[in-house]
Formats: C-alpha cells, sequence, structure tokens
C-alpha cells in the first residue's frame, strides 16, 4: 500500500481528516470492485476497458472545458 503524507493546518481537526480519508479509501474500494463485477459479467477484455477508457477521457475533457474546470 503505498503511504501519502497531508499537511494540515493546526485549526483543522486532524481525527475530521483521518475519517474522511477512509470514507474516500472504502469509496474507492467500493467502486473497484462494482467495475470488476461488471467487467466480468459483460465479458468485456483488456482491449474494450482500453476504449472506454478513452472515451471517458475524452468526454471529461469536453465536460472540464464545458464547466470551465482547472486542468488539475
Amino acid at each position: 500500500m503505498k503511504q501519502i503524507l497531508i499537511n494540515v493546518p493546526e485549526w483543522v481537526d486532524e481525527d475530521l481528516v483521518k475519517l474522511q480519508m477512509e470514507r474516500i479509501l472504502a469509496i474507492e474500494s467500493r467502486k473497484r470492485e462494482l467495475i470488476e463485477e461488471t467487467l466480468k459479467k459483460l465479458d468485456i477484455g483488456e482491449e474494450d476497458l482500453q476504449q472506454l477508457e478513452k472515451i471517458r477521457g475524452e468526454v471529461w475533457k469536453k465536460e472540464k472545458k464545458k464547466l470551465k474546470l482547472s486542468s488539475s
């Protein structure tokens, strides 16, 4: 597992930051499980998956431009 260091201002509750990070990780873990289950059910191969990822990236770029979001 990777480890990251986050600088938290003194006025921010450290336990709250930890709790939010744990929640984010749990959501991402479940999202990954759902994607893997869906791919298995749909019998999608690696090539199809790469094509879907390319399309997703293109759509996201268009939406970011439309919503005037930064490129972060």
